[in-house]
């Protein structure tokens, strides 16, 4: 999935470190001791849930559950939770349903990056007294850790799977019922999109192709919201868009092609790493037909900067750095990652106009190379909203390096007069 510039790294500065145990003298981190994890609680949630164990298993079991309540906790909750504790288990739902989570209280040691304490949320360090915030996902993958000193309460964590097989309660608008934001099926993460999935996807294609090179996101019923990247030096003659599109040469149920009546690049765009406002508008040839396959995104609220919420970015872009494009659109759900936090990886090539997401420890997903132009989504009360747009990064899926997008929140104005001749979707 996408890549298009290498930047300098840039060194992360580090914290005060927390002052070691007698034992160690060097004044290094504590290994681990060898022990048993304590049993955390993972129960059935109801109405007015009970710490009843539903199942139990060793550390990094994986529990493939039904729609329904459930819970977990961090160990002895509500009492104080133990030091030297390490565990991990991953959530799923039997029919690929939508998963959601939400934590409250929370009480665990505090640091600056979460390094004593914590609880893991895919792959998403929390501590402290800030509650996870609510998040939608198509896994969970979950670690509890506590090192050698220093306890607290701990946390209580509600897991809701969505009803259905494999969809969520939400579906895309039937034409001429314009909504934003609603999808047919579920996000499974780093696989294959499946029909209506991702109903705003576009894939950018020379005339008469059917191979992508740049992705983009329907907004209303008549334009496309791409990078400036994808169109720089183009005119809209060359250029067609794909809607519906899910297997790349096969013809899909519902797929449209448009042709480009006009391209609007951002006026203050000069190149993706260097000015930033990697934005760019495609008008369509005609009006958009909304289905179950095709619909537009919402757009994101002003002012929000979307930090450490989930998010999901999709295209048709390269597997790997060295791998062909794929044949099928492609998603992966990705961490948000603060302004400042980001300013760690890329320094000043980090402007207001852009936004960080992914950067796993292990590497192995992000965007690519193809997936340029194409949506970053998080879910706002049941609807999707669009937070960034592929721009640039390191190629592909450097471990601790985040990509960066075009963020959208920071375009709105733009977005909005230059497609005052569209129907917007309310969401």
């Amino acid at each position: 999935m996408f890549r298009l510039a290498v930047v300098t790294c840039v060194v992360l500065a580090t914290g005060l470190a927390k002052p070691p145990p007698p034992a160690k003298a060097d004044g290094g981190p504590i290994e681990p001791l060898d022990v048993e994890p304590v049993a955390f609680q993972f129960g059935r949630g109801n109405e007015d849930p009970e710490p009843v164990p539903f199942l139990e298993k060793e550390s990094r079991a994986t529990y493939t559950l039904p729609s329904g309540r459930y819970y977990f906790t961090s160990p002895n909750y509500p009492n104080q939770y133990p030091n030297n504790h390490d565990s991990s288990f991953t959530v799923r739902g039997d029919n690929n349903q939508d998963i959601t989570i939400n934590c409250s209280p929370f009480s665990m040691e505090s640091h600056s990056s979460c390094a004593y304490d914590y609880l893991s949320i895919n792959e998403r360090k929390y501590c402290g007294s800030s509650a996870p915030p609510a998040t939608t996902v198509s896994e969970l993958r979950i670690r509890i850790y506590t090192d050698y000193s220093v306890t607290a309460t701990g946390f209580y964590c509600l897991v809701t799977i969505a009803a259905g097989s494999g969809t969520t309660t939400t579906s895309a608008p039937p034409s001429g019922d314009c909504q934003c934001g609603l999808r047919q099926t579920r996000v499974v993460g780093g696989a294959d999109a499946t029909a209506g999935q991702f109903p705003w996807q576009a894939g950018l294609v020379s005339t008469g192709s059917t191979r992508s090179w740049c992705g983009g996101s329907v907004i209303n019923n008549r334009y496309v919201l791409t990078a400036a990247h994808c169109t720089e030096g183009k005119t809209a003659s060359q250029i067609q868009v794909m809607l519906g599109d899910l297997r790349i040469g096969t013809s899909d149920s519902g797929e449209q092609r448009f042709s480009v009546q006009q391209i609007i690049n951002h006026p203050r765009y000069t190149s993706a790493s260097g000015s930033g406002w990697d934005f760019s508008l495609l008008k369509l040839d005609r009006e958009i037909t909304f289905s179950n396959t095709i619909s537009p995104v919402c757009l994101p609220t002003a002012g929000q900067t979307y930090a450490d919420v989930t998010a999901i970015a999709s295209g048709y872009g390269r597997v790997g750095a060295t791998e062909p494009q794929a044949t099928h659109l492609q998603h992966v759900t990705v961490p948000v990652w603060s302004q400042s936090r980001c300013q760690g990886r890329w320094g000043s090539t980090l402007k207001s106009s852009m936004i960080c997401a992914g950067g796993y420890p292990e590497g192995g997903r992000s965007v690519c190379m193809g997936d340029s132009g194409g949506p970053l989504v998080t879910e706002v009360s049941g609807r999707f909203r669009l937070i960034g747009v592929v721009s640039f990064g390191r190629p592909c899926a450097v471990a601790n390096w985040p990509d960066v997008y075009g963020r959208v929140t920071e375009a709105l104005s733009w977005i909005a007069s230059n497609t005052a001749d569209a129907n917007t979707c309310t969401p």
